[in-house]
């Protein structure tokens, strides 16, 4: 979580920063505003090539080396004396993240048993929340009183805090299974990279899920990436309201923290397609709801926690779809989330410039809808199953091929 924390706050607080890393460099704020699009693109490159080691090698050395090269990177633009310093280093710092995120979801998929997953998947998903509702405004203010470096020092920081506990980590004896618990490591044979991963792509719903992962955060970005400009228009550009509802949404996406527990409870298969089908009408809502303060303020909160619990069961399920490739196949659902958040501004914005607000919500919604379809399918799907694999290895079960 503190990890998780860490490479979140890292990959948003650059944001109010610009204006003065753009004066340190003497250079402009649309090129250091590159860096946000370098640190996206080598994540989801990152999760792409070195996430899926964990499956082959080792899921704690993959933590442990990825948090490591956070702290390099993180380090480096600390002390860049120039933008290409900078740039490299915000590179390094974005392979790590994209190694280091899917990597601790697998290790959630080993250590915590399936009935209990979608709880602990919560806890982790509410660390991009919180990055957003503490860690940007502290790295603001600590940007504004001490300097944009001490920002990213203070990250590096952290990622050596993380570093030094991980050699802790471990299994326990987790309730409800008798005292077993899924083993962290199973290492696939020794097969090539290309083959491993269509493998691990082909395994029961991944496709499906990968898809709607990239569908609902396509439809997320889109909406979320023009709610500040909207909020100004609506409020203006010196009001506090547009902070408060952007922080009321984080709130919201901070209950997964506490709704991934009903989501063990009444079934994840299920609660994600309600979810989705949730955010259909959240995602029009807002733009509808802009000028009424009261009933927008209760929308943004509702979408929040709609989208966290969505972005938790999907990234459980996943988890679960094969133990094997767990790692490869989160790897897959990191890759599609990036795309889908460096896709969603460029596709959506001739769409809000020609006309309005109101139409990237409903373009966002029709997107989400064909994602709690393709969400409803793989349910329907999963029955055919009378139980989860690792259910069954939860409870004592043989390990064999996954099904």
């Amino acid at each position: 979580m503190a990890g998780i924390f860490a490479v979140g706050s890292e990959e948003l607080v650059v944001s109010p920063l610009l204006m003065r890393m753009a004066t340190s460099f003497d250079t402009t704020v649309g090129v250091m505003a590159l860096s946000v699009s370098v640190y996206g693109a080598t994540t989801a490159l990152g999760a792409l090539l070195f996430a899926p080691l964990g499956d082959r090698v080792s899921r704690r050395l993959s933590l442990a080396i990825g948090m490591a090269v956070f702290i390099l990177g993180t380090v480096l633009c600390a002390f860049a004396t120039g933008t290409g310093v900078f740039f490299a280093g915000r590179a390094l710092a974005g392979l790590a993240a994209g190694a280091f995120v899917p990597t601790a979801y697998a290790f959630v998929g080993d250590q915590i048993p399936y009935e209990h997953r979608a709880k602990a998947m919560g806890i982790l998903v509410s660390s991009w929340s919180l990055a957003l509702v503490l860690g940007v405004p502290i790295g603001s203010f600590v940007g504004q009183w001490a300097g944009w470096r001490w920002t990213f020092g203070l990250l590096s920081l952290l990622g050596v805090l993380v570093l030094s506990v991980m050699p802790r980590m471990g299994g326990g004896r987790w309730p409800g299974t008798g005292g077993h618990t899924v083993p962290e490591e199973s290492p696939e044979p020794s097969v090539g990279w290309a083959r491993s991963a269509t493998r691990a792509f082909l395994a029961p719903r991944v496709p499906a899920y990968v898809l709607a992962t990239f569908l609902v955060m396509l439809g997320w970005y889109g909406l979320y990436t023009f709610l500040g400009t909207a909020l100004e228009y609506r409020y203006g550009s010196k009001n506090s309201l547009t902070g408060v509802m952007i922080l009321l949404y984080g709130l919201g996406f901070a209950s997964s923290f506490v709704t991934g527990r009903f989501a063990d409870q009444w079934g994840k298969e299920r609660v994600l397609t309600f979810s989705l089908a949730g955010l259909v009408p959240a995602l029009v809502g807002v733009p509808l709801l802009i000028h009424w303060t009261a009933p927008l303020a209760v929308c943004l909160f509702g979408w929040g926690i709609l989208q966290s619990l969505v972005v938790t069961l999907l990234s459980t399920l996943l988890s679960e779809s094969s133990q094997r490739h767990r790692g490869t196949i989160l790897a897959f659902y990191s890759l599609a989330t990036n795309v889908a958040v460096a896709a969603g501004a460029a596709a959506l914005a001739p769409l809000f410039t020609a006309h309005g607000f109101l139409a990237v919500g409903c373009a966002c919604a029709g997107i989400t809808a064909v994602a709690a379809g393709l969400s409803g399918w793989a349910s329907n799907a999963a029955t055919s199953s009378p139980e989860p694999v690792a259910v069954s290895r939860a409870k004592g079960g043989s390990e064999g091929e996954d099904t």
